[in-house]
């Protein structure tokens, strides 16, 4: 059976790198909580308090299922349609992470840019360039349905 012709950028970022990222996700929001809220929302504002970890540990069983359909359904999937319903999917999370991101900027009044700390724009940044890349993915760059077999 023919595969489908994904940009080997794709694949490794879907397969590989995007699981990856997230074992730290999943790490921090179980073991650091605090850390990766100070990431949203500085401590000066807001601090960790420990009756809201049930939430932490909620999404970081999300994220690592993400995790899983990223760097395990990929992978045993050549299944185009199967690929775009993932990377669909995990681009609503970006779109939610991106939107939160904005929400919580804006109700601190910190959406100038001298108000937002370095780790916030790496935040942003990289999700940005991540949804990017999955919409590129989505619309078509560099990928290709399994071209037919002729039949006899």
């Amino acid at each position: 059976m023919a595969q489908p012709v994904i940009h080997p950028l794709y694949r490794f970022w879907f397969k590989w790198l995007d699981p990856f990222t997230l074992l730290f996700a999943v790490y921090g929001l179980i073991f650091t909580p605090e850390l990766v809220l100070d990431v949203f929302i500085p401590a000066s504002l807001s601090t960790y308090n420990r009756d809201q970890g049930f939430l932490f540990h909620q999404l970081a069983a999300l994220y690592a299922f993400v995790g899983i359909m990223l760097g395990g359904m990929l992978r045993v999937s050549h299944e185009l349609k199967a690929w775009r319903l993932v990377v669909a999917a995990v681009l609503l999370v970006d779109i939610g992470i991106l939107s939160s991101i904005y929400i919580s900027l804006k109700e601190q009044n910190r959406m100038h840019m001298e108000a937002i700390r370095p780790e916030e724009l790496g935040n942003i940044l990289f999700t940005a360039f991540i949804a990017i890349l999955r919409v590129s993915f989505l619309a078509g760059v560099g990928v290709q349905d399994a071209p037919k077999q002729k039949s006899a």
